[in-house]
């Protein structure tokens, strides 16, 4: 200890390894003191404590590799100087966490997984290890299709892609961005569910309008993953529904080389971490492939992913941490030509992506000002994707035109390779500073952090690429795609402000912990207010009761803001003699460009109550939630009509025909699609977890999870659908029927049973992992089949406040009456996974694992749709060496 005045000293220590050889680098923290220093090259490190304020603070030592080492220093007095020792991490110690933990981080509800889960999982990808999340089912390894993450909701379709676009993915600080994903079809004829690109097998590759596809993240390189399913703090923007927080090796490591099988699918990686200097730092690179095939027998669908990884972080004074990072990663997705089916089906999906970013920290000895924290990445990226079909037709019209008007189109061969094709270039930015501070108010010491984030999103790509005589769905409800660029795509910028306040008090002699914050957002033109509130109180030493409130919104992306023109091909005449000399096609085109300039983010209130509980023995939570999503981002679907003049075709043989108007109309109707605010829903659940610590006797510990969900998912706009054809005519008034829209409910219960058989003089550990499903039930709860309102020919609404089955403007409007359907889990089933590892020496881990070890499959029979259900995977068996050296 070192007196630096009355009130403040000065805590020294020393950080060694299990060899009293000092480590450096290694980083110390006090989330009491709000503070975080690293080691000299003789493993020293300095705090700096204001005793006037603290009578004991904590402090967590850890280093890449090592096992972290967390204490509480209570007596200023008694110590001269601190030491600390990091053993390695690995299976010979006595205590090991290889299963994921709750904690009170960045919110009171946070799951942690630290490098041993993640290792103990043997993942191929960042889907893998989530999937051991209570709510969530573990499975085999799925890389054949995108996976997104979605958290707190039960809510399928469209509402899902919301809440995986609305869970934001934070990698070293930086916030991933899917804003500037573009590779979709046409809004205005597909809508947003359907616009991306189908293979004919093997479904779609992208996710334009959903999250990160987190079968890109590879896991050998995370050093820690929390996430946030509740409250997040203020600092963090551009969310709706969470928050994962990837945290990546950074320091001296040795080699390690990883290499895992299972079924089709091989990964393997190679990492290392020098230190290259007293203030140059650390310098860690890795390096990464995958490549799975779905079926092995017949490779006719694969996915290929590359990647690597450059980070350096450097201390170029004792107060000042920078860390710059690059990386580039490629992906393929490929459904190759099938010889054994006809029409060339073909189907490709690829991407590389270049992403650099840089972190620094620069602290100071201040009573007031800590710390100033600044980060900023840049990512941009290439995504192509293409899908081929032979079409065998009668020749076709063609309709090309980019003017409004009627015209004479012309005719294509019917016989020809049908292409879809999209090329993007996606470029994000990510900006966030903070300033770290510490403020006394009588007896409240309250650390301060004021903050700002910029996020900026644009494409650049070709684009929508269409060939007029290559269409593969031609005027399909009278549209057609025309080329629509990229590059004239506006570049969306948002930013915000927040205050975050973090302090403690006592309150019936018991402490209460209180994290404030306060954010202001500009998301397309749009500012929101957001509070955010995490409280924790101390009931007694082992009991702790935690609420918590919050707002969030998620900014609309680049393919709902600007979404490519509609156009409307109305054939109003087609003869066509087998000559297209001889043969007539008008048509009359109109084009619809879509303003999304009044789209507002999407938005939810989350209101979370908790209790924890630790003994010495055991440790238990229990959460419940509300969860209210509103303002989600879906499709309207919008009418318009048209009057057209027939037209008397006159052929002059070998030559162009004429024509003239006959006197005659005909009535058309149209239908698109355009972005909205338009998905609400409500979110319940609980949360129960227990968990012991080991037994020594058994040298096992074990973990129960059950979680309950429900979720009630509607539009909040009416739905219009139009009335019969026969109706459609000037003899009826009513051409389309307004109905409220129908509501979907779902809600599950599961729970999640592991233990662990930890034997460290083996260097040895087993997992069982049991999956019980109790009762899981979604259905559709129908609204009701008469109008409450209609349109006529002109758009005009008309309100009905009582239907009269007698009025002929409108009772042809009345549909059939629907029942509610519903889907219902017929018996309670469980799956047992097994997961077992082996060290040999310090240098060498074997490990093995098995979904469904038993090849139990549960399968049920549906006598009325005469239908086999089955619920479980067959087994999977998959299998990990990794070396250090």
């Amino acid at each position: 200890m070192q007196q630096a005045s009355a009130q403040v000293i000065n805590v020294k220590g020393q950080v060694v390894d299990t060899q009293q050889k000092p480590l450096s680098f290694v980083t110390v923290q006090s989330e009491t003191l709000g503070l975080s220093t690293y080691t000299n090259e003789q493993g020293f490190f300095q705090v700096r404590v204001d005793t006037s304020r603290y009578k004991s603070f904590d402090l967590k030592i850890k280093m890449v590799g090592k096992q972290t080492v967390s204490t509480i220093i209570s007596s200023f007095s008694t110590f001269s100087a601190l030491k600390y020792e990091l053993k390695d991490l690995n299976l010979s110690l006595d205590e090991i966490q290889v299963t994921e933990v709750r904690k009170a981080q960045s919110s009171n509800s946070s799951i942690v997984f630290d490098r041993q889960a993640i290792e103990q999982v043997q993942a191929f990808s960042l889907a893998d290890v989530l999937n051991n999340l209570p709510g969530k089912t573990v499975t085999p390894p799925g890389l054949q299709n995108p996976k997104n993450i979605t958290l707190r909701s039960l809510a399928g379709g469209i509402h899902e892609l919301n809440n995986a676009f609305g869970t934001a993915i934070v990698l070293d600080d930086i916030q991933l961005s899917n804003n500037a994903n573009m590779q979709n079809r046409s809004v205005g004829k597909f809508g947003i569910a359907s616009s991306g690109i189908q293979s004919r097998s093997f479904g779609g590759f992208d996710v334009p309008f959903g999250g990160i596809d987190i079968r890109e993240i590879p896991a050998d390189n995370i050093e820690s993953i929390e996430v946030i399913s509740g409250i997040a703090p203020s600092k963090y923007g551009d969310l709706t529904d969470g928050a994962i927080i990837i945290n990546r090796q950074a320091g001296n490591t040795k080699y390690q080389f990883s290499s895992r099988i299972n079924a089709g699918s091989s990964n393997f990686s190679l990492s290392k971490g020098y230190v290259i200097g007293k203030k140059a730092g650390a310098v860690n690179f890795s390096m990464n492939y995958l490549n799975s095939e779905e079926d092995p027998s017949d490779p006719l669908k694969s996915y290929e992913r590359v990647g690597t990884n450059v980070m350096w972080t450097s201390y170029l004074s004792s107060n000042f941490k920078n860390t710059l990072s690059a990386d580039y990663s490629t992906r393929l997705d490929d459904v190759k030509l099938d010889p054994d089916v006809g029409r060339d089906y073909m189907t490709y999906a690829k991407s590389r992506n270049l992403s650099i970013s840089n972190r620094s920290s620069l602290s100071f000895n201040s009573d007031f000002l800590k710390s100033v924290n600044l980060s900023f990445g840049y990512s941009s990226g290439y995504q192509e994707t293409y899908n081929q079909s032979y079409i065998n037709g009668a020749p076709y019209p063609v309709a090309d035109k980019d003017t409004i008007g009627l015209y004479e189109g012309y005719y294509a061969p019917g016989s020809y390779l049908a292409v879809e094709h999209l090329i993007g270039r996606p470029l994000n930015m990510n900006g966030n500073l903070s300033l770290n501070s510490e403020l006394k108010t009588g007896r409240l010491i309250h650390k301060l952090s004021l903050g700002s984030n910029i996020y900026y999103s644009e494409n650049n790509g070709k684009g929508v690429i269409v060939d007029p005589e290559k269409e593969r769905w031609e005027n399909q409800g009278y549209q057609n795609e025309r080329p629509y660029d990229y590059e004239s795509v506006p570049s969306t910028f948002n930013y915000s402000l927040y205050v975050d306040d973090q302090f403690k008090f006592n309150f019936l002699r018991r402490s209460v912990n209180v994290n404030a914050g306060l954010r202001y957002d500009v998301q397309n033109n749009w500012g929101t207010i957001q509070p955010r509130l995490n409280l924790r109180y101390n009931l007694s030493k082992s009991l702790d009761f935690n609420a918590a409130f919050g707002i969030s919104t998620k900014a609309p992306s680049l393919s709902m803001r600007y979404p490519a023109p509609i156009y409307f091909d109305l054939p109003v005449h087609n003869s066509y003699t087998g000559y297209t000399i001889e043969s007539l096609y008008l048509v009359y085109t109109d084009k619809i460009t879509p303003d999304n300039s009044s789209l507002h983010p999407s938005k939810t209130n989350q209101l979370e109550f908790g209790l924890n509980y630790t003994s010495k023995m055991i440790t238990s939570s229990l959460f419940a939630y509300y969860k209210e999503s509103k303002d989600g981002f879906s499709n309207q679907n919008n009418f318009r009509t048209y009057t057209t003049p027939l037209y008397t075709y006159v052929y002059n043989q070998g030559q162009r025909p004429d024509y003239y108007q006959n006197g005659l109309y005909k009535n058309w109707v149209t239908s698109y699609f355009t972005s909205a605010n338009d998905l609400n829903s409500d979110n319940y659940g609980a949360e129960w977890s227990i968990s012991t610590k080991k037994i020594k006797a058994i040298e096992t510990s074990f973990s129960l999870n059950t979680s309950f969900s429900y979720s009630l998912s509607k539009n909040q706009f009416t739905s219009v659908i139009k009335a019969n054809d026969l109706y459609i005519n000037d003899d009826n008034k009513a051409w389309f029927g307004i109905y409220n829209a129908d509501k979907a409910e779902s809600y599950a219960i599961m729970s999640k049973l592991t233990t662990t058989t930890h034997i460290p003089k083996l260097g040895f550990v087993v997992n069982l992992l049991t999956d019980v499903f109790w009762q899981k039930q979604s259905g559709t709860l129908n609204a009701s089949y008469l109008p409450i309102a209609y349109l006529d020919k002109n758009l005009v609404r008309y309100e009905i406040p009582v239907f009269d089955a007698n009025d002929k403007d409108y009772n042809y409007l009345a549909t059939s009456s629907r029942a509610n359907s519903t889907t219902k889990q017929p018996f309670v089933y469980a799956n047992l996974s097994v997961r077992v590892a082996k060290e040999i020496g310090k240098n060498i881990r074997m490990s093995v694992n098995a979904y469904n070890v038993f090849n139990i499959r549960n399968r049920y029979y549906n006598p009325n749709s005469d239908s086999v259900t089955t619920y479980t995977y067959p087994v999977s068996v998959g299998a990990e060496l990794s070396v250090k050296f």
